[in-house]
């Protein structure tokens, strides 16, 4: 994995944690692209998301991203996105473990890096 040592460590704890349905995570980038989706190659920038066994199928880390298939609409759950995110893009990881809905004032922070946080290009 080409991306600094913390991050690694924490983004090989999702991968290890996913298959447990009491493991929630939050993970934050400034963006991620659509993969095998011709329809819809879009970037969509902000990119916020909520990965648990429910909600995240194939986690990959590759040797510059990782790729997934997610869950990106509650009202769909038969649309599966297949996703990736640069690590240079990810600046948040964070993680709880509960048996009903997370807390979302309970969150342990596995990795986080502000000067990796960028806004989208405007116009």
């Amino acid at each position: 994995m080409n991306c600094p040592a913390p991050l690694a460590a924490a983004l090989q704890a999702v991968a290890a944690g996913l298959p447990d349905a009491t493991n929630h995570y939050f993970l934050k980038a400034n963006y991620y692209d659509h993969v095998d989706d011709s329809d819809d190659p879009a970037r969509w920038w902000l990119a916020v998301m909520w990965l648990n066994e429910e909600t995240t199928r194939n986690l990959e880390l590759g040797p510059d991203a990782l790729q997934l298939y997610v869950l990106l609409d509650g009202r769909r759950l038969a649309d599966w996105t297949r996703v990736s995110i640069p690590y240079s893009e990810v600046w948040d990881v964070l993680h709880q473990r509960t048996k009903s809905s997370p807390n979302p004032n309970s969150w342990d922070t596995l990795y986080y890096d502000h000067a990796a946080m960028r806004m989208p290009p405007v116009g």
